[in-house]
């Protein structure tokens, strides 16, 4: 259990300055069947777990995103291994994949990495979204890293530059090679393109593995691209490499700092009179407990909110006192004094619910202040 504590005096007033290079955005696809054919396709699991996984424990956050937003189809899952059946059985996970945005609610400054998966489905209806263009050519130039791996490499298909040019004009590029492909089966005859041809076509160098299975990926300036499913965790592992030269001047955003941008968004939002901020701190069925006149006192977060009167500010000075993480579920501690009234202790319950951490549940008790003579 990872257990830090923190001495963060908060005064009204006092902003706070996260930096976001520690997000990671994939780039999925709602397709279901190939074409307008019966043949089920679908995202490889694979190739979105792996370099996920890699990703998580290095400490980056990963938000997922389709052309229409919602669920994805996922296949050519093998429960045989241990990491597929990890993820396939936690349900937290699979929510972010039933759930996954749409490309207008993501703000393109909020990550560093785009990240194209593959598996059949990545064949249609992504490369040619503008929103997701959009967001990879903003990714791009604020020195981030376009990836992608297998059949993902054709998302990467129409990317151009702000005067129109491909993006990838000259960059070596990898993906699922038509070498590989059963070119006279149905499937394949639904493609809108080759890879091959696509990439070339587009002032790409298309390059391949004359062996299918044997990890082979490439990178190019800031382009990281695996040929197919067994390049996925070099694939994380290069771009994890050019984040650290590309940002070593940067601090990542860590759990901490992130529970302690949720913990401020609650303190700072009730001080200055900032209801939407605290309805960024609390999850829906958030609840506040405390015992008065040996009662129970129960109060929702809604009921809290409403009391907060917008731009009205409070005299409350709030300080942070510990947060102890284990996963994705948290507890902290902070004191909030109200000069010449009351010092309240708070001990909060919070869970990183769908990428972001909430305050779930809040106990807390009080000492009254003695007045100040006048």
């Amino acid at each position: 259990m990872k257990k830090i504590f923190i001495l963060l005096l908060v005064f009204i007033g006092f902003k706070t300055s996260l930096l976001a290079q520690n997000k990671i955005l994939f780039v999925t696809s709602n397709q279901d069947f190939y074409g307008n054919t019966k043949i089920s396709a679908a995202n490889h699991f694979e190739e979105i777990i792996v370099p996920y996984d890699v990703f998580v424990k290095a400490g980056y956050q990963v938000d997922f995103i389709s052309p229409k937003g919602g669920a994805i189809p996922i296949g050519y899952i093998n429960t045989s291994d241990s990491l597929q059946k990890k993820y396939l059985y936690d349900p937290w996970f699979m929510d972010k994949l039933k759930n996954t945005s749409k490309p207008t609610e993501i703000n393109p400054e909020d990550y560093s990495v785009i990240f194209y998966s593959g598996g059949g489905a990545a064949m249609f209806g992504v490369a040619e979204d503008a929103t997701i263009q959009k967001i990879a050519l903003k990714i791009y130039n604020r020195n981030g890293v376009v990836s992608a791996i297998c059949h993902g490499t054709a998302g990467i298909a129409y990317l151009k530059d702000s005067k129109g040019e491909s993006l990838y004009a000259g960059k070596k590029i990898t993906g699922y090679p038509d070498k590989f492909e059963n070119t006279d089966a149905e499937y394949y005859k639904t493609f809108p393109y080759s890879i091959n041809n696509i990439i070339q076509k587009n002032k790409g160098d298309f390059v391949y593995s004359e062996e299918a299975g044997n990890s082979f990926y490439v990178v190019d300036g800031r382009f990281v691209t695996g040929q197919d499913p067994s390049s996925a965790t070099n694939v994380a592992y290069g771009v994890l490499k050019l984040l650290k030269n590309n940002f070593k001047n940067v601090i990542r955003v860590s759990e901490a700092d992130q529970i302690t941008e949720t913990l401020l968004h609650y303190i700072e939002g009730t001080a200055n009179g900032e209801p939407e901020r605290l309805r960024k701190a609390f999850h829906p069925d958030f609840n506040l407990y405390t015992v008065s006149e040996n009662s129970l006192w129960i109060r929702s977060g809604e009921e809290y909110i409403s009391n907060i009167k917008t731009g009205e500010k409070v005299n409350r000075i709030g300080k942070i006192i510990s947060i102890d993480i284990e996963k994705d579920a948290a507890i902290a501690k902070a004191e909030i004094v109200i000069p010449n009234q009351r010092t309240f202790t708070d001990y909060f319950l919070l869970l990183k619910y769908k990428g972001s951490w909430k305050i779930v549940h809040k106990s807390y008790s009080w000492i009254d202040l003695p007045k100040e003579k006048e």
